[in-house]
């Protein structure tokens, strides 16, 4: 007989029996997902990965490529990170690489967890752990050969680790649910997502994309599982992009100087000064006299609405071209609307 569970609604369609503290640092847009590697020993036909990353040694902290640890540091900074997810392609294939880090977020006092599709031998599962990992996530790839992952649930446990599978809802399997309910272990079942790079393999196999480029059918799944893995929680792709992410940019929009104007969507509004390497110069002055802050970005200056708005016509006189943009608070501060003034 099914047990029946107390389930917790939370938005865009997600909700849990059980929250690991990952999870619940990530809902709060307060955790900092660290690419480390595009390398993975597998070709998942629904791994949604994109080119720019897929198959390719590269290392991003969120969306900003990291060439050094300065890099991650910067982005931590940015987004007052609490937590932070090492994810690739396969991490474990950089074992030394993710102990570094490992290290350098535990230095931070920051809460970490790793996704990996190995079945781990104990010997690496208790070098994370030494070095601070708090939290395992397992993928058994295409959700087969579940067996070869119950000695890893067993290990992480016992050391003290949070333990479980995180798999996109491909399909339900009983066996899963057996055995993480035998080692009492957390299942955080995904959306099945389509993307660019997935989409043709997906529809190939027989899936149809549904609202907001989650496949059909992962609602159902979602509910199979529900009724038979004790800890368990499912993570809508709406959830991810609607309040994930909206809430990491917030927390990102509020770490910028108090000129900037951030939205409910976490975007960022100011005044936009461009022009050639002397008119900045001269524009700078200007501002420096008028005691106004600015941020000098490439291309341009940043400074308040106000600014560009009583300044406006001054700024043009000199050759510049002014502006109010909205954009995103991230490293690569792509631009979603420019009004000229």
């Amino acid at each position: 007989m099914k047990m029946a569970r107390k389930m917790t609604k939370i938005e865009a369609g997600s909700y849990y029996s059980y929250l690991t503290e990952g999870c619940r640092i990530c809902r709060r847009g307060a955790k900092l997902v660290l690419f480390v590697t595009g390398e993975c020993m597998h070709s998942c036909y629904y791994c949604p990965i994109s080119e720019e990353r897929w198959g390719k040694d590269v290392i991003f902290a969120n969306e900003r490529p990291v060439n050094s640890m300065d890099d991650v540091l910067e982005e931590l900074e940015l987004m007052d990170a609490e937590g932070a997810s090492i994810t690739g392609g396969e991490p474990l294939i950089k074992l030394e690489r993710v102990i570094e880090y490992l290290d350098l977020f535990k230095s931070l006092d920051l809460h970490i967890h790793l996704y990996t599709s190995v079945p781990a031998r104990e010997n690496v599962i208790k070098k994370l752990y030494e070095h601070g990992l708090d939290e395992i996530r397992f993928h058994p790839i295409d959700l087969k050969n579940i067996r070869a992952y119950e000695e890893s649930l067993a290990v992480s446990k016992k050391l003290g680790m949070e333990a479980g599978f995180e798999i996109p809802s491909l399909r339900f399997s009983q066996e899963i649910a057996d055995i993480l309910n035998k080692y009492d272990a957390f299942l955080n079942l995904n959306e099945l997502e389509f993307s660019s790079t997935n989409y043709s393999k997906l529809v190939e196999a027989g899936y149809e994309v549904g609202e907001f480029y989650g496949a059909k059918g992962s609602d159902e799944i979602a509910k199979m599982y529900a009724e038979n893995v004790n800890k368990f929680h499912y993570c809508t792709a709406l959830f991810k992009d609607k309040a994930q992410l909206r809430r990491r940019l917030i927390r990102m929009a509020f770490n910028h100087p108090e000129f900037y104007k951030v939205t409910k969507e976490g975007t960022i509004i100011c005044g936009f000064i461009e022009g050639d390497k002397n008119a900045l110069e001269r524009a700078k002055k200007l501002l420096e006299d008028l005691n106004e802050e600015y941020v000098e970005v490439e291309g341009g200056i940043e400074t308040s609405i106000e600014v560009v708005e009583e300044w406006g016509e001054h700024l043009k006189a000199e050759g510049l071209k002014v502006s109010i943009i909205e954009r995103y608070p991230t490293s690569k501060r792509i631009t979603i609307e420019v009004t000229p003034l």
